[in-house]
């Protein structure tokens, strides 16, 4: 990793040639701003997100009660949903098929980017960081936040913050050219004392076929071993390693998640049923996300993540049972 003292001086020698106010501490200091603002505050309010040529308008009911988070998403175009979150328990409401599926996450959420407070010490190596001028987003001061990656293997954030709250307000996605890949924003929100009714589903499933998610409850699967990629680029750690039934399929998959501390890849391991035919192998992309998928030693290997195509294509090739 690289030095502190020197990542500052990096910084240092920008803020001469910008003119722009950089320090990687305050940039850290937003970040955690940011992160904490999500834990603590209800709001409520409608947002923006765009991938690809797609543009979908949600609106979010964010409460926290007795420390715990709840939410509930809905979306206002396209095919209704509803998406209803519980602190680990995700529930998502889709009318049109009639059905409803329960999800189990292992560990906290932490949102986008999927900032890991106790890694932000370490950014420095992987991105530069800088602050910007004051904007407005949703009709509120906010701050704008670069972090931009030092390599090919992952892509750049343009984050802004409420000002008053540290609330995400606008979150860009960009390539090493600085092209928006994705963009979330909110277009109205306001802050305050959220009533516990507001996070009732329209729907509350009655009627519906319900597929729940199994508990993943060791990191290897019985009688076999678990699995690793030998080759991560700079900065990307084991993050989670877990077994879970996944809704719907009813199959077994071990789940790896690697994460730098902003972004995440994930692997999926399965069985090959030898009764289901092969599927796509090979790399493909839905707007920024980039997937891999291949087969080794009977199983099917997925590896997805919102990286470029380098970095799902480096791990997915190096993903073998463990030795």
């Amino acid at each position: 990793m690289m030095p502190r003292h020197f990542v500052r001086l990096l910084l240092f020698l920008l803020l001469l040639l910008s003119g722009h106010a950089i320090a990687a501490d305050d940039v850290h200091a937003w970040l955690k701003k940011m992160h904490a603002a999500a834990q603590r505050l209800d709001y409520e309010g409608v947002f923006v997100y765009q991938h690809g040529n797609q543009l979908e308008a949600m609106r979010i009911v964010h409460k926290v009660e007795k420390g715990m988070v709840r939410e509930r998403l809905i979306s206002l175009n396209g095919a209704p949903r509803e998406i209803v979150r519980n602190e680990r328990e995700v529930l998502c409401y889709l009318p049109d098929e009639n059905s409803v599926v329960v999800e189990h996450r292992k560990t906290d959420d932490k949102g986008f980017p999927a900032i890991m407070p106790e890694r932000l010490a370490e950014l420095g190596g992987y991105y530069t960081m800088q602050l910007g001028r004051t904007e407005r987003v949703a009709g509120r001061p906010a701050q704008p936040l670069s972090i931009q990656p030092r390599d090919g293997f992952r892509y750049g954030y343009r984050l802004w913050a409420d000002h008053d709250t540290g609330l995400l307000l606008k979150a860009d996605l960009t390539d090493g050219k600085g092209k928006v890949l994705e963009q979330f924003m909110f277009t109205q929100i306001q802050v305050g004392t959220v009533p516990a009714s507001a996070l009732q589903p329209d729907n509350p499933g009655k009627g519906m076929t319900w597929y729940r998610e199994g508990d993943a409850a060791s990191s290897a699967e019985p009688g076999g071993r678990p699995w690793t990629a030998a080759r991560l680029p700079k900065g990307f750690k084991l993050a989670r390693q877990v077994w879970r039934m996944v809704p719907m399929r009813q199959k077994k998959v071990e789940h790896l998640v690697y994460s730098d501390g902003l972004a995440t890849v994930s692997v999926f391991v399965e069985k090959i049923d030898p009764n289901t035919k092969p599927g796509m192998e090979g790399l493909s992309n839905m707007g920024a996300v980039h997937a891999y998928v291949m087969r080794a030693d009977g199983h099917q290997v997925t590896t997805v993540g919102e990286v470029p195509a380098e970095t799902v294509t480096l791990i997915a090739k190096s993903v073998g049972p463990m030795r």
